[in-house]
């Protein structure tokens, strides 16, 4: 396992999509900042700091930045595999499909943190150029812990995409978008089971973020509901992985490459 980590992270450093990732994360403070200047100034919040801009982008990453990234930049590294035809030699080597799945999904986890971290250091970049006020020791630490956490829940919600549009020839863009549509559908869940259980906002919940300041939740969401979802997603992407196969073209190619080379050895 450790060889299938380190190989697909060496791949990942050398490929220009995780440009996708860096840049969408550092326009999400921008973007959540900019919000505030165009507003009008009846809904502006006056008492706006660096809490509201880490809220802010915590809401931002968890619905619409982090689920087209992970699933973008994850989808690809199990994709090109068939793109670029290395599926026939990867099949050859002694690992099961659903280990080397697995291992391109931990690869995306490991990204996931990364990515919370790299989104904290933005946040604080914007905020101070932005000049606003609130910013100390005790609320890096609180928030910025709070973002990478939602980064990471957020990866375990979007696996199951991953794994479905990442077998899917060419479909991982498809997939970004449909799971950027699921991460927006958290406003339309204000109350009852669906406020906790589902996976999107127990993402956000399980991180410690505040619920009913953000999306008008009328009530308090439960925990427990929300172990419920993250556990969900878990579930699915274990039945995923253990159901996944390669591709028929793919072991076809590698039956056609043994015959030749037993051709040519008889030759």
């Amino acid at each position: 396992m450790w060889s299938i980590l380190k190989g697909e992270w060496r791949k990942l450093r050398r490929c220009q999509i995780l440009l996708v990732g860096i840049v969408a994360l550092a326009l999400c403070p921008v973007v959540q900042y900019g919000t505030q200047l165009i507003v009008n100034p009846e809904i502006r919040d006056p008492n706006y700091n660096f809490v509201s801009l880490f809220a802010n982008v915590i809401w931002g990453n968890t619905q619409i930045f982090l689920p087209i990234s992970l699933v973008m930049i994850g989808g690809w590294l199990i994709d090109r595999e068939n793109t670029n035809d290395t599926m026939k030699n990867l099949l050859a080597v002694p690992v099961s499909y659903p280990k080397l799945l697995g291992g391109k999904l931990i690869v995306t986890i490991f990204l996931s943190l990364l990515f919370g971290l790299y989104s904290v250091a933005v946040t604080v970049l914007t905020g101070t150029l932005a000049g606003l006020d609130g910013l100390s020791a005790a609320v890096l630490l609180r928030q910025g812990v709070q973002v990478v956490v939602a980064a990471f829940n957020t990866c375990l919600v979007c696996m199951p995409m991953i794994l479905i549009f990442g077998q899917m020839r060419g479909a991982y863009l498809g997939g970004s978008l449909l799971t950027f549509f699921l991460g927006y559908c958290i406003l339309f869940f204000k109350s009852g089971f669906l406020l906790s259980s589902y996976p999107f906002s127990a993402a956000l919940i399980l991180a410690g973020f505040d619920m009913q300041a953000y999306n008008g939740a009328t009530q308090a969401p439960n925990v427990l509901l929300a172990l419920a979802g993250i556990a969900a997603a878990l579930v699915l992407t274990m039945v995923i992985l253990l159901l996944s196969h390669p591709s028929s073209k793919a072991g076809n190619r590698k039956k056609k490459a043994k015959k030749g080379r037993g051709q040519r050895r008889r030759a």
